[in-house]
């Protein structure tokens, strides 16, 4: 009895312990700090910090004076700010902790990313926050479905995993990226980017059967028919592929196959890819201002496993997309010392 009653008063010692030592791991903290761009602070920047051992994301959007501050489980973070635009680099800082009851200062400097290029509307709405109050129950046509019209503010997806690619298409890709990416056909004006990823301005214009993308680079339209056709068989392959939707529910699903194997992905990602490539988008507007896009990309001629983007794009009801002409003074040639 005595070695029973011994045993019962180790085992609820060892439950204690066990206890003490949980709750030693638990608690919160918080980052604090400033972004500023190189032109002063930045007034709405978001600020994600991903927990490395969850994957959780934790977001904040900073002041008017650029502070933002991050109240987070303890842990070790990666803290990035997705590009605005094109108007600013993206940032990481991996590695941050937070200690339980501690504040971790850490100040953000953006730096340019399009070289003073003029006209980056865009970036300049995400940071005057002038359509972040947008808001009302989404529209729908006259057969129920969401009405995904209108022009989007487009974004970057803000914690993208690492792509993992086939040995040939990581030498590739490393190649390019060494290379500051200087061959990429956005800079000789041939069509870039099939993938609905890069950071400017898209309308889409949804009428019965038909869903058109316009956008501000080559070749600036896109369509995905709604009508319930099929993929168009032996079709020569093209930059844009061919695509086609459904509804599932209120999310349009859209696949697209048929591509070339030209095009660099996810715009300044330059990743290649052959012409197995398949593209399965999905998109729910949940509400006026805003619209999910979510991105999956399937190729087994390059990628080990699918690379994937979600973003969340904002609607921007009082701007319209530019008339973008490449070959018109186009500069990029010269400045990656081209001839």
């Amino acid at each position: 009895m005595k070695q029973n009653r011994t045993r019962s008063i180790l085992l609820v010692l060892l439950l204690v312990a066990c206890g003490l030592t949980g709750s030693a791991q638990t608690g919160t903290g918080r980052i604090r700090g400033a972004v500023t761009s190189p032109d002063g602070p930045v007034v709405a920047a978001p600020v994600h910090a991903k927990h490395q051992s969850s994957g959780r994301i934790f977001s904040a959007t900073s002041t008017n004076s650029g502070q933002f501050a991050l109240d987070l489980p303890v842990g070790i973070y990666d803290v990035s700010v997705p590009e605005i635009g094109l108007a600013t680099a993206p940032f990481i800082r991996k590695n941050v902790a937070v200690e339980a009851g501690q504040t971790t200062s850490l100040n953000i400097a953006l730096v340019k990313g399009n070289h003073g290029v003029i006209g980056d509307d865009n970036a300049y709405l995400t940071i005057r926050k002038k359509y972040l109050n947008v808001r009302g129950a989404a529209p729908r046509l006259v057969d129920g479905r969401p009405d995904l019209s209108g022009v989007w503010n487009a974004n970057v997806d803000p914690s993208p995993e690492a792509p993992a690619l086939l040995p040939w298409a990581n030498d590739v890709w490393k190649n390019r990226l060494s290379t500051a990416l200087r061959d990429h056909p956005d800079g000789f004006c041939l069509p870039g980017d099939p993938t609905p990823t890069i950071a400017l301005f898209y309308k889409l214009v949804q009428a019965n059967g038909l869903l058109v993308l316009l956008f501000e680079h080559e070749p600036h339209y896109r369509q995905i028919f709604l009508d319930g056709r099929a993929h168009t068989a032996q079709a020569d392959p093209t930059w844009m592929g061919h695509s086609v939707g459904k509804w599932d529910g209120d999310t349009l699903v859209v696949d697209t196959i048929g591509f070339n194997d030209k095009s660099w992905l996810i715009f300044a990602t330059g990743l290649p890819h052959t012409e197995m490539l398949h593209m399965i988008e999905r998109y729910r507007r949940p509400d006026l201002g805003h619209l999910q896009v979510d991105l999956r990309l399937e190729d087994p001629g390059a990628f080990i496993k699918p690379v994937e983007r979600h973003m969340t794009w904002q609607l921007a009801p009082g701007e319209e997309i530019l008339e973008d002409i490449c070959t018109e003074n186009n500069k990029f040639p010269e400045y990656a010392g081209i001839k």
